[in-house]
């Protein structure tokens, strides 16, 4: 690491530095496309791991300029659109030299889609949906059987407007946002060039360059959003409610001390922290030894796999708390324990009484009461087969899913050495050049349901990763599924 750091105080840069971008600048829908409609549900815009992939690094700041995007594949020609109001003045130079941002700088700091290097604000952030895009298209497309199709779209327009629930910026992803900024541009500066200098000279990838520099952290959900999305339901659910219901708002804040949260691709554990906390065991995995290092070291009751794998995830589970216990090595603490133990003794008599009704092993009744997956589905090799694997770790009566992708889908597969290659399965998802709303569609219908979900609620979210010193944050656009497990397929 001293090799890579360089003195944080000293001189002004005099030479330019060459970053290497996670994802090039591409001429495609972005973000803006959200900001140029008004959302049919509520328009609001007020606003792991293997995530952080997503998010670019510019290769010099002329990048940062407004791009404007040409009309979809699906001829969305009549959108509507808005002028956008005036922009605010960034601030002076010399705050962002020493890192303190003004009272306003939130309004007028840059914000860049990663999928197309376009410059945004934090009020250009966009939350909401735009129903009538599926109207738009039955209008402009000539079909075969019109009808049929009128009754499809029809009946995804009705779940959406149902399931939808409106997000919007608050105090917490506010606070985000600015993270980078109450840094000294030239810390960010020299972070941004130790993390090239680890991927080109030491072929680190991008997710392991970031763990080893405590650089680039993630943020999808607030804790707030969290309880709106999904604390509600998980304790109304485990109360015995209706499917689909919620709890009382002074239940909110409960805690299932017996019940197990599994996080998919953790990174460092931010963004399952607020899923976690509803839990007494956490369980993450992570591919990243450098990110499995420091998820374990910030959350120290937690059990942090390094693992690729998830089918036998629950074996995993049992045989590192068993070793960390024989060895005495557990970081732990005696609750943390106890409810281990706890957990581990009720599973096992369940499958004992399973084994005597059944005959066999399990039945694919699950294990975990919550799974959670952010930003992993458009990075696994095989994500057909992750979400059979999910299904059957998922508890089939209580159990939910919180599932959330990039969209524009754009999948590929991070190797050890920082290069890319296809996934081996390949989704049928709208193209990159659609709209949110017609990636959404397409993930529930030809990915999720034949998957064997149902949906329980949907949202809308920034998927944001901590700026550098040529912008203030990284955003992508990311589609938030809650979902249970639908009758056997």
């Amino acid at each position: 690491m001293s090799s890579i750091l360089l003195p944080l105080i000293t001189p002004p840069i005099t030479t330019p530095i060459q970053y290497k971008p996670t994802i090039g600048p591409r001429k495609s829908v972005s973000i803006a496309r959200g900001m140029k409609t008004t959302s049919s549900t509520n328009a609001s815009s007020s606003s792991s791991s293997s995530s952080s992939s997503a998010v670019a690094d510019d290769e010099k700041e002329s990048k940062l300029e407004t791009k404007t995007d040409g009309d979809d594949e699906y001829g969305d020609a009549n959108r509507r659109t808005i002028t956008p109001p005036k922009r605010l003045k960034e601030d002076a130079r010399w705050r962002k030299w020493i890192g303190m941002p003004s009272k306003n700088c939130l309004e007028s700091m840059p914000i860049i889609c990663a999928h197309c290097n376009q410059k945004l604000t934090a009020r250009d952030v966009p939350y909401g949906v735009d129903v009538s895009r599926y109207s738009s298209r039955r209008r402009s497309t000539n079909v075969e059987d019109e009808n049929d199709q009128e009754e499809e779209e029809s009946e995804w327009e009705s779940m959406l407007r149902r399931k939808f629930v409106q997000l919007s910026r608050d105090a917490e992803t506010d606070a985000f946002l600015l993270r980078s900024s109450r840094r000294p541009r030239l810390v960010n500066a020299r972070l941004a060039q130790a993390c090239t200098r680890l991927r080109e000279k030491e072929g680190k990838s991008l997710t392991e360059a970031n763990a080893i520099l405590g650089r680039g952290k993630m943020f999808v959900l607030s804790r707030e959003q969290a309880r709106v999305l999904v604390g509600r339901s998980l304790m109304h659910r485990h109360r015995g409610g209706d499917e689909g219901g919620e709890g009382d708002d002074d239940d909110d804040n409960a805690v299932l001390d017996a019940g197990a949260y599994l996080d998919i691709g953790s990174g460092e554990g931010e963004v399952a922290s607020k899923l976690g906390e509803y839990f007494g065991t956490v369980v993450a995995t992570e591919t990243s030894p450098a990110m499995v290092k420091r998820c374990a070291e910030s959350h120290k009751d937690w059990t942090v796999l390094e693992t690729g794998t998830i089918e036998d995830v629950w074996e995993k589970f049992k045989m590192q708390n068993a070793r960390e216990e024989e060895e005495g090595t557990s970081t732990k603490s005696e609750a943390a324990k106890k409810k281990v133990r706890e957990l581990l003794d009720k599973e096992e008599r369940t499958e004992t009484t399973e084994r005597q009704h059944q005959g066999r092993g399990g039945g694919g009744g699950g294990k975990f009461d919550c799974i959670g997956m952010f930003n992993v589905l458009d990075r696994c090799d095989r994500p057909f087969t992750m979400l059979s694997h999910v299904r059957n770790l998922l508890k089939p009566k209580t159990g939910l899913f919180v599932l959330a992708v990039v969209l524009p889908f754009r999948p590929f597969v991070e190797l050890d050495d920082g290069t890319r290659r296809p996934p081996s399965e390949k989704l049928d998802v709208a193209t990159p050049t659609a709209a949110w709303e017609y990636g959404c569609r397409d993930l529930y219908e030809n990915v999720l349901k034949p998957s064997g979900f149902e949906i329980e609620k949907i949202s809308r979210a920034p998927y944001v990763s901590e700026g550098d010193h040529l912008a203030g944050a990284y955003v992508l656009d990311d589609v938030v599924f809650v979902l249970r497990r639908s009758a056997d397929v």
